[in-house]
């Protein structure tokens, strides 16, 4: 009863937010609508540089853990790419994730501890065009990922708040399955071939991985990469558009087109990272085994009638085996062997107010993971207001989620984020 209650107040609070300002004239002319940020450095437009600026803002309440109303900064990004010619393409994109009261510092300039109010490269690479279209070739600090839809998903336009796994499961953030073990916040360093035939599309790159030598221990597994050997990783993902194509001018998959298209896609990709793990007193000597995950997704995105609704759908299985131990668990965000199923589902309201449209969402994950003795699961209910689209939109969002140890307590979060991109 008290989670009905809290779910309530949520949809109670946006509801009377968006009757206020629902209030407000309603600004229609040209001069005011979104154009993007763009240099063109030809007469004719075709080479160019874009630029695009996001912030998403938090305010975070954890039940569970009566530590009162908590404000961060989830995200605060800048991404610049150039088409310099038909043939070639460079984009550079850096920000800061995460920067709230607890991680920021008195004096940037003499930081020392990696704190989150630094900002980092989250990708700067360049990509040539073999065979426009169908090859094109690209090595750098990169976003090209398997294993999943999600794992390509762009931050700019998700149908629900965040990624999957915000409610502290045992499996956070899953479908960014490297994170805090081989990658830099879900980008590699490497080379990568990605292309479109028709209605098939598919992205492949081998990458170095991020050195990452765990603790010895000659009974249990560990992540043991000494920038020499076993750092290669080899990960891809493969996609069928059987409605509307969608564009892989950049890695981003979008979330939700609220109606502009209609896409129903299939896909399925693999990471495969030979010899990660090392059981041993030493690196030279100690037993390897390989990491290797897979997963399968289905979208669906699609307007609904006439009036401006539009449905969303996602349905994902993940597969994560990290070596011999069915026990092995890292202790990141992701790392332990197992299985898990997502899925989602959004729905557009055939109305607006005053320009401005409402998307409520649920989500669901079951976390099978070998290291618990429960199964884990994530429950989370949302609402979308778009004021202008995905340009400036406002969400909240209660999580209800629940680890696989014995005697575990389930989180219980609302948050409300407030997102902006130029």
């Amino acid at each position: 009863m008290k989670t009905f209650g809290k779910i309530t107040c949520l949809l109670l609070f946006i509801a009377l937010s968006s009757n206020v300002l629902g209030q407000e004239k309603q600004i229609t002319d040209d001069k005011h609508k979104y154009k993007p940020l763009k240099l063109n450095i030809s007469p004719d437009g075709k080479k160019y540089v874009r630029f695009i600026m996001w912030h998403q803002l938090w305010l975070q309440r954890d039940f569970k853990n009566s530590n009162g109303v908590k404000a961060s900064i989830r995200r605060s990004r800048f991404l610049a790419y150039s088409q310099i010619s038909p043939r070639f393409l460079i984009l550079t994109h850096f920000g800061l994730n995460s920067l709230g009261a607890q991680n920021t510092t008195a004096n940037p300039n003499t930081q020392q501890d990696n704190q989150r109010s630094f900002l980092f490269l989250h990708g700067a690479w360049a990509e040539f065009a073999a065979v426009p279209k169908k090859l094109h070739i690209g090595t750098g600090l990169h976003y090209w990922n398997g294993i999943s839809r999600l794992s390509n998903q762009s931050t700019l336009n998700m149908m629900t708040l965040d990624n999957p796994g915000q409610g502290r499961g045992d499996a956070r953030l899953f479908p960014w399955s490297t994170i805090t073990t081989s990658d830099q916040f879900a980008r590699h360093i490497g080379i990568y071939a990605k292309g479109t035939m028709d209605r098939f599309s598919y992205r492949i790159a081998a990458n170095n991985s991020r050195i990452n030598q765990g603790t010895f221990d000659p009974n249990v597994y560990s992540f043991q990469v000494d920038g020499e050997d076993h750092n290669w990783v080899y990960t891809g993902y493969f996609k069928y558009d059987l409605m509307d194509k969608e564009s892989d001018k950049l890695p981003y998959f979008v979330g939700t087109y609220l109606g502009k298209k209609k896409v129903l896609s299939v896909g399925a990709g693999f990471y495969h990272h030979p010899g990660a793990l090392a059981r041993g007193n030493e690196l030279n000597t100690a037993e390897r085994a390989d990491v290797t995950k897979f997963a399968a997704d289905v979208f669906f995105d699609t307007p609904v009638g006439t009036k401006g609704g539009a449905l969303n759908l996602l349905a994902a299985y993940y597969n994560y085996n990290y070596g011999g131990d069915d026990n092995f668990a890292s202790g990141g965000l992701v790392p332990a062997n197992g299985s898990i199923m997502y899925g989602q589902v959004g729905y557009v309201l055939p109305f607006n107010v005053k320009g401005h449209r409402f998307m409520p969402y649920v989500t669901y994950s079951h976390q099978d993971l070998k290291h618990t003795p429960n199964n884990s699961r994530e429950f989370a209910l949302g609402l979308n207001w778009f004021i202008n689209g995905h340009f400036a939109k406002i969400t909240a969002e209660y999580v209800n989620g629940i680890k696989g140890t014995d005697g575990a307590t389930a989180t219980d979060i609302l948050r409300i984020q407030t997102h902006i991109f130029l």
